[in-house]
């Protein structure tokens, strides 16, 4: 784990209208303002757009399960803001729903606004957060760092690469979870699973 403390800086509201792309919108944005730390959320609607909704398999490093979307789908959400390589890294996180249907998942590439989407971003202030590519899971990760007074970074209250498995009990078996057949994770896990081709 790592963390950091700062306070709340500006606020921005952001009307962005129908055929807008919202991401494109929203990063020019917060590139525009200078924007190096903080959360966003989001509510409206979207034509169509792409998201990932988990991985093909839960393996490390993942595969990404693309979903492409269309027709009009109601949308709230929230992301996070943090320095990247060359422009603010925005990882924006997302339901959408569409007549009883629903997904969940990374908005990524595209999100074509419908009739409007309103942003509230929170900027954050004395936090110094970059995402970076992680060797070990292959996706960029939040890297919480300080500078001392000589102008030197470091991690923030870097932990141990590996923590110690805990036992996941199932309710009153006294069984690890993994132990426990056909349990609610099992049953889950089998009804998400995409038929490999």
């Amino acid at each position: 784990m790592q963390y950091s403390e700062g306070r709340l800086g500006r606020v921005f509201v952001l009307r962005i209208d129908d055929g807008e792309d919202f991401l494109a919108v929203t990063q020019k944005f917060i590139q525009d303002k200078s924007v190096r730390s903080g959360t966003l959320l989001f509510l409206g609607a979207l034509r169509q757009g792409r998201m990932v909704t988990g991985p093909e398999v839960p393996t490390i490093p993942p595969e990404p399960h693309f979903i492409m979307f269309e027709g009009g789908w109601e949308m709230v959400g929230l992301g996070t803001i943090s320095e990247g390589d060359n422009a603010p890294a925005i990882h924006f996180h997302a339901s959408v729903g569409r007549a009883g249907h629903a997904l969940t998942g990374c908005l990524r590439e595209k999100a074509i606004t419908y009739i409007v989407a309103e942003v509230v971003i929170l900027e954050f202030s004395g936090l110094d957060i970059h995402r970076r590519l992680d060797e070990k899971t292959g996706v960029p990760l939040p890297v919480h760092t300080k500078t001392d007074e000589s102008g030197r970074t470091s991690l923030v209250n870097p932990e141990p690469d590996t923590v110690p498995e805990k036992p996941v009990l199932s309710a009153g078996s006294g069984k690890r979870e993994e132990e426990v057949p056909g349990g609610l994770a099992e049953i889950i896990r089998d009804l998400t699973r995409r038929p490999r081709a």
